[in-house]
C-alpha cells in the first residue's frame, strides 16, 4: 500500500519526533503529494510555537501554490518568537476538514498536542514519528524509543506509525539512505508500529534499487524547507 493511500481516510495525519529529523519538510510533502495524487485536500497547521528555525510556515507559499489551506503560529516567519496557539487551529475538527499537525520537537510541542488529545482521539487520526538515524540524541535504538514513549505521554496519544527520514543535509546519498533501513526497521519494531514509509528526495530516490525500493516503502519528496538541522 503506497503512503498516500493510507493516509487518505484519516481525518487528521499528526507529524512528531525530535526536532531537526525533517518533520516539516515530511509534512509539507505529504500534504502536497496527497492533493497531486489523490486530489484530497488536508489543512496543514503548524503548532511549533516555540522554535522559530523548523517550521512548516517556512513553506507557506509551496503550500498555497497547490492550494492548500495553512495554518501558523501567531508571529510565524517574523523576528517576534511569542508562544501562542492560534485560534484558528480548532478549524481543523469541523465537519468535511482534514488537517496534517507538524508538531514541535521539544516538549512543549508534545504538551501543546495534548491540549486537543480528546478531540484527536474523537476522530479517525495517524500519528506518524519521523526518524533519522543520524540525527543527535535518537541515533540510538532505545534513546529513539524513549523518546516515542516520551511525546506519547505528553500528548496523551499514542504513535501509530513510523516514517523513516534518516538524511544529512546536502550530504545525503543514496548509502547514507541505504545504511539507515535496519536502524528504521527495528526502531518500528520495538515501538510496535510499522514503517510505512521511506521519504528521499527525488534525485537520489532514481539511485535506489527497485527491490528495495519497494521494501522499504520509498516515497520520493521534493526539499521545500532548504533545511535539514
Amino acid at each position: 500500500m503506497k503512503i498516500t493511500e493510507r493516509l487518505i481516510n484519516k481525518k487528521i495525519i499528526i507529524v512528531c519526533g525530535h526536532y531537526g529529523t525533517g518533520k516539516s519538510n515530511v509534512a509539507v510533502n505529504l500534504a502536497i503529494n496527497i492533493k497531486n495524487s489523490a486530489n484530497v485536500s488536508y489543512t496543514v497547521a503548524d503548532l511549533d510555537i516555540v522554535n522559530p528555525y523548523f517550521r512548516s510556515a517556512d513553506n507557506a507559499d509551496n503550500l498555497r501554490e497547490h492550494g492548500i489551506n495553512f495554518i501558523a503560529p501567531y508571529f510565524a516567519n517574523t523576528n517576534v518568537d511569542i508562544p501562542a496557539v492560534p485560534a484558528q487551529i480548532y478549524s481543523i475538527f469541523a465537519d468535511g476538514i482534514n488537517a496534517i499537525i507538524d508538531v514541535g520537537g521539544d516538549d512543549t510541542g508534545a504538551t501543546v498536542l495534548g491540549m486537543f488529545s480528546d478531540k484527536i482521539k474523537a476522530v479517525d487520526y495517524e500519528m506518524i514519528y519521523v526518524v533519522n538515524k543520524y540525527r543527535n540524541m535518537i541515533s540510538d535504538i532505545g534513546e529513539a524509543k524513549n523518546l516515542a514513549e516520551f511525546i506519547e505521554d505528553k500528548s496523551k496519544l499514542r504513535i501509530s506509525a513510523v516514517i523513516n527520514n534518516s538524511n544529512v543535509g546536502v550530504m545525503t546519498t543514496e548509502k547514507y539512505i541505504c545504511d539507515s533501513f535496519d536502524y528504521a526497521d527495528e526502531l518500528a519494531c520495538a515501538i510496535g508500529v510499522p514503517l510505512i514509509g521511506t521519504s528521499v528526495i527525488d534525485e537520489i530516490a532514481n539511485k535506489i534499487p527497485d527491490d528495495l525500493k519497494e521494501k522499504y516503502k520509498i516515497f520520493e519528496i521534493k526539499d521545500y524547507t532548504k533545511k535539514y538541522f
